[in-house]
């Protein structure tokens, strides 16, 4: 039998749904007192502590008591505090507070090394079978949180814990760094169907970039915890990730190439038709892209960026009026390139 403490500030367990509290398999104990919870903690020697109480577990307890090391520990914490969140060992994991009972249910199983049963306990959970990335983001757009996000607002920090996996439903979203003079470097430009917040495999990787939305944008999110159980489970999906990864750091070294010895015209022609599906389109309202940020992805100056578009633009390669960009001639812009 499976043993779990549950600390919380009501002492009521309320989070464990109730045909979990009647499986057999597993006992659970319940305290709201630090002092009661480490005098239960040395007398039962529970499998999984849960901490559910506003204040967060405190390092000193580990430091008074570690043989706490020993066992996992899943706190549960605001979901918007959860991507600030660092564990205070590898066996320390985190929840949202917006959970539903089966993620808690499945976490419970996966810290426990138990058998997967339905709340019944009655019968296994199946395996998710996503064999390779489109069958991710189908699972995404089915099982994964659906999260909205305002124009200019961030989506995530640099450096800072990587809780998500998310997919783009729709919007515009550019990620940057900032450089030691505080300028802000664009590394990326991404659209619907795109997968964000891929920054490692291991447990709460850091993220090495900044994630702003250009347009109102929404987006399925699952746990970066659930994304690793996912890998786990699919050998195909792991080899398919792997040669997407392989694509984007070729397409990245060519980037390079291209911004080290292309010409400013060409730079310019390079990053118009990274947007040419929308662009060719005359009825596109055009892009929410400030020049500035388009100059970034191209790697020149602003002032040359915008020359090199009032040249294609007297070729009659481009049209632009105001804002909006519309390609003309894209076989012509291909020839540039």
């Amino acid at each position: 039998m499976k043993c779990i403490l549950y600390i919380s500030d009501n002492n009521s367990g309320h989070r464990i749904p109730g045909e979990f509290r009647e499986e057999q398999d597993y006992e659970f104990i319940y305290s709201n007192s630090l002092k009661t919870f480490q005098e239960l903690f040395l007398k039962h020697k529970p499998d999984l502590l849960i901490w559910d109480k506003k204040t967060p577990i405190s390092s000193k307890i580990f430091r008074e008591n570690p043989a706490l090391l020993k066992f996992p520990i899943l706190s549960i914490v605001a979901e918007d505090k959860i991507e600030t969140q660092k564990p205070l060992y590898t066996k320390h994991k985190f929840l949202p507070n917006s959970h539903s009972q089966e993620e808690l249910w499945q976490k419970i199983v996966s810290l426990t090394n138990a058998e997967s049963k339905n709340f019944k306990g009655t019968k296994k959970v199946k395996k998710t079978a996503v064999p390779d990335i489109e069958a991710l983001k189908s699972f995404m757009e089915k099982k994964g949180e659906l999260i909205s996000l305002d124009k200019h607002k961030i989506l995530f920090r640099e450096n800072r814990h990587s809780s998500f996996i998310y997919l783009i439903k729709q919007g515009l979203i550019k990620t940057s760094r900032m450089d030691q003079l505080g300028k802000e470097l664009i590394t990326g430009i991404y659209r619907k169907n795109d997968l964000l917040g891929l920054y490692g495999f291991h447990e709460n990787p850091l993220t090495t970039e900044m994630a702003t939305s250009l347009e109102p944008s929404k987006f399925y999110r699952i746990l970066h915890t659930e994304f690793r159980e996912i890998l786990q489970e699919n050998q195909e999906l792991n080899l398919d990730l792997a040669q997407y990864l392989a694509d984007t750091v070729l397409t990245l070294k060519s980037q390079l190439l291209e911004m080290a010895y292309a010409s400013v015209l060409k730079k310019t022609s390079n990053t118009i038709l990274q947007f040419a599906s929308e662009l060719e389109n005359p009825e596109f309202k055009g892009l929410n892209i400030s020049r500035t940020d388009l100059a970034s992805m191209a790697g020149i100056s602003t002032e040359s960026f915008i020359r090199s578009l009032s040249s294609l633009k007297k070729e009659g390669i481009i049209a632009i009026k105001g804002k909006k960009i519309n390609i003309l001639k894209p076989d012509k812009l291909q020839e540039i390139t």
